[in-house]
């Protein structure tokens, strides 16, 4: 989801960039840039498509009929103009678009359903407040506005069918144009992503049309199976394009500073980029010159047609075990958080009834994810007990999910008062290291064995290698003695008689480092098995880091219940220069955050970039160099490394031998990732090699813990370039200098943990108009904490978010009429009717 602030001609200028200029080719001339929507709780209706000047009045907040100003707009460049979201599915679907037309027509319809579905759930389900500052209401809106921009193409020229769906900031509600409560909608986006891709996957349409050209659908991941082996080298070229493009653009802007590229420039950087990833290949000039490409590359590549397949079952709705669905959305929102709303209900039923492989029509799907929406939401328990609670925030929970973390505390209690457990917390480089492995001496001089375990493989390498002491994943361990989990998240235990190495023994010491990124199941079956064994506990880490991936908060229950056992780690050693640790202990806090950055900023470590094009390549340069290079997204991540792994090539460092099934092309001299525990091939998740020799696809490495050989199934599936990484795959490190990526996706703990990796040199680079700009956004960040720390913290966020956001008014007020300069709209288009909900 996308929040858009600026100006209305780069509104446009921003969705005409996200596609291939041969997408002209599909747009008659004179044609609408938009398709424009009026959605009410009662329906939807399709208005007259919006041309450029109409599109750009839409976005400034102006009735584009006649160009009133829909109440009082904000003027200013970080108003608030829509919120979107991307309507599209696999590379595989716009592959098989490309290669009949038959598909593509109802592939196009799925889509087009499906964003008018949204549309209208949005419709029903936003909300806007009302009322004087700091006493304001949440009331349900009466009409939106929605624009939806079709586009066939990448910006790579890639098949890539997709749409983008605008909804307006301005919506009607009590009488009055207000501005739409946009955290409440990106509070919905589970409802919006899990409506979107069930509405398509079970589309009778366009499921009969894959099947009448033999292909079959993944129920789990929706590909197509019989076109998923070709998407890597689609993916390759496309990720090679868009390098390329990022390319130019940075070098233009830097010699053209304070200027935007116009559409000309753009056609020109296209034509070019397509030139020098394929120079055998002559450039298309149109849409359809161009699908001819994609099949004359699909047969290249060795694809041959299935022949026609079965008829698709139909998803019958009343042989569903509906109580079944119930139980199994609950223990899969549980297992991923503490708490969740409608919204997260509802995208999470929409999933389960889209993997059942069947189709089925859409006024019956909606009616069936209703209702089972309700009945999670009914099943579900309140953390709150008041009535004004707003529907987007997160205040329902599970039974099961509040015995965890119960549990945990009761057996922490005990602990504390039996004194068999400690924990120490230290800032970042304090010498939480270095006190493990003076404990462990301890420990062996008392006749105590010491037993470290992490939450990944990978620390745990790092820790047997610092510490010396026997180091486990968590996983492997608790699996060692009987703890089962399935991939929903239910946990069970069978009888096992563990490994020799994993047994333990009354007084043996169960250090857990880097406890705070433990999650909540695992540290109930990790304090059972030292309860059991009567074994001593440690918990390790600093809650100013990385928190768990889903419900966390371990650390921080340890601190609260057992407080006579914390021992704080004073100082940090870690930097070599003493005022930076200083500033380091100040960022873990977020105490005085613009003072903060004014030194940093005097210091030379926050560089300001124009674009994010530029500050793209800048951090590509660094991680090409051996840099610690740190982004918060994948997205990010990935295009970081295509640059830098491209620079190495310019210069003859590395080579290419092997494609990925990412579509990443990589090869000896190249830094990468094993990105899946593979106890054959010895190798971690997140463990950094360096490539030395590729043989048939094969690929031997060297890495800390030294050789290994790779096979070259797993190198196309679990292999990634690794030049950047996200803060998951910094912590724990200790490098000579790190940069890191600062913006609207990073948080207190990602931003702290990578400006803390470097001994001697930290950067943040972001992307900024001004420094005044550039410093309310590192204040923002500093003042942003999306930790899960279960369900007793997220009683009390939700009590906060109402106390932030206004509670839900008492009740609905009736709609009023519009204003009488709106009533003189176009009619809906007879072709185009709305979806009647």
């Amino acid at each position: 989801m996308k929040i858009y602030r600026g100006a209305a001609a780069a509104a446009r200028h921003y969705v005409e960039a996200d596609r291939s200029r041969a997408d002209d080719y599909y747009l008659a001339e004179g044609s609408g840039v938009a398709m424009h929507f009026s959605a009410t709780p009662g329906g939807i209706e399709r208005r007259a498509d919006m041309d450029g000047e109409t599109y750009e009045r839409w976005v400034a907040g102006c009735d584009v009929d006649t160009g009133l100003a829909k109440g009082r707009l904000r003027t200013d460049e970080k108003g608030v103009r829509f919120v979107e979201v991307t309507v599209n599915g696999p590379k595989t679907w716009s592959l098989a678009a490309a290669l009949h037309s038959e598909i593509a027509l109802a592939y196009d319809d799925a889509q087009m359903a499906a964003a008018e579905e949204i549309i209208g759930w949005l419709a029903s389900h936003a909300t806007t407040r009302v009322g004087p500052r700091n006493r304001q209401v949440q009331v349900p809106v009466e009409q939106i506005e929605a624009a939806v921009v079709h586009h066939f193409t990448s910006r790579a020229g890639d098949p890539h069918r997709h749409l983008h769906l605008q909804i307006n900031a301005r919506v009607f509600a009590a009488g009055a144009w207000r501005g739409l409560h946009t955290v409440g909608v990106r509070d919905s986006l589970e409802a919006i992503n899990g409506i979107g891709h069930a509405a398509v996957m079970t589309n009778p349409e366009f499921r009969e049309a894959l099947a009448r050209h033999g292909f079959e659908v993944d129920a789990e991941t929706g590909e197509v199976v019989e076109l998923s082996p070709y998407t890597g080298a689609f993916s390759a070229r496309a990720k090679q394009i868009e390098a390329n493009i990022d390319t130019y653009e940075a070098e233009w802007r830097s010699d053209h500073p304070g200027e935007e590229p116009g559409p000309a420039l753009r056609q020109a950087w296209d034509r070019r980029a397509w030139a020098d990833a394929r120079p055998d290949k002559v450039v298309p000039t149109n849409g359809e010159e161009l699908r001819h490409r994609w099949m004359e590359e699909l047969h290249e590549l060795g694809y041959v047609a299935p022949a026609p397949g079965a008829p698709i079952p139909v998803l019958r709705t009343g042989a569903i075990d509906r109580d079944g669905v119930v139980e199994l959305a609950l223990v899969r929102l549980g297992s991923r958080r503490s708490a969740w709303n409608a919204a997260d209900a509802r995208g999470e039923v929409e999933r389960i009834i889209a993997s059942g492989g069947g189709a089925v029509d859409g006024a019956v799907r909606r009616e069936l994810a209703e209702d089972l929406t309700a009945r999670v939401v009914a099943t579900s328990r309140p953390l709150l007990r008041r009535p004004d609670v707003p529907e987007h925030v997160r205040s329902f929970t599970a039974v099961d999910v509040l015995a965890v973390e119960h549990e945990i505390v009761d057996r922490l209690a005990t602990r504390a008062e039996a004194k068999t457990i400690t924990v120490i917390e230290g800032a970042a480089g304090a010498g939480k290291t270095a006190r493990l492995a003076a404990t462990r001496e301890r420990a062996i001089a008392a006749g105590r064995r010491m037993v470290v375990v992490t939450p990944t493989l990978k620390a745990a390498q790092v820790a047997r290698c610092s510490i010396g002491a026997a180091s486990y994943s968590a996983a492997w361990l608790l699996h060692q003695h009987g703890f089962r989990w399935d991939e929903d998240g239910r946990w069970s235990r069978v009888d096992a008689v563990p490994d020799v190495s994993a047994r333990l023994r009354r007084g043996d010491l169960i250090v857990v480092d880097e406890a705070g990124m433990v999650d909540q199941d695992t540290a109930r079956a990790l304090l059972r098995l030292a309860d059991e064994t009567q074994a001593l506990v440690m918990l390790v880490d600093d809650r100013h880091q990385l928190p768990a991936v889903g419900r966390g908060g371990v650390l921080d229950l340890a601190i609260r219940y057992a407080p006579d056992r914390v021992q704080q780690l004073d100082g940090v050693r870690r930097f070599k220069d003493p005022r930076y640790a200083e500033l380091s202990v100040r960022m873990r806090t977020g105490t005085a955050s613009g003072e903060v950055f004014d030194e940093l900023l005097a210091r030379g470590e926050i560089v300001i970039h124009g674009s994010d094009v530029e500050r793209t390549r800048r951090l590509a340069a660094e991680a090409s160099v051996g840099k610690l290079t740190v982004a918060d997204t994948r997205e990010q991540v990935g295009r970081i490394n295509t640059l830098a792994h491209g620079l190495r090539k310019a210069t003859g460092e590395v080579d290419e031998r092997v494609l990925t099934a990412a579509g990443e092309r990589l090869g000896v001299g190249d830094t990468i990732a094993t990105r899946r525990n593979d106890r054959d091939a010895d190798v971690a998740n997140r463990e950094l090699w360096t490539v030395v020799s590729c043989d048939r696809g094969a690929l031997t490495v060297r890495g800390d813990t030294g050789t290994r050989v790779l096979p070259l199934d797993y190198v196309r599936r679990d292999i990634a370039l690794a030049y950047a990484t996200t803060a998951y795959g910094a912590q724990g490190a200790t490098v000579t200098e790190s940069h890191v990526l600062v913006g609207e996706h990073s948080g207190a703990a990602s931003a702290y943990v990578g400006m803390t990796r470097g001994r001697e040199r930290n950067v943040a680079h972001l992307v900024a108009e001004s420094v005044e700009d550039a410093r309310k956004q590192w204040c923002d960040v500093f003042a942003r904490d999306r930790a899960d720390l279960g369900p007793a913290h997220a009683r009390e966020a939700a009590a906060e978010a109402i106390e932030r956001h206004g509670p839900k008014a008492p009740s609905r007020r009736t709609a009023p009429r519009l204003p009488a300069e709106f009533d003189s709209r176009p009619a809906a288009s007879p072709s185009a009717p709305g979806i009647g909900f």
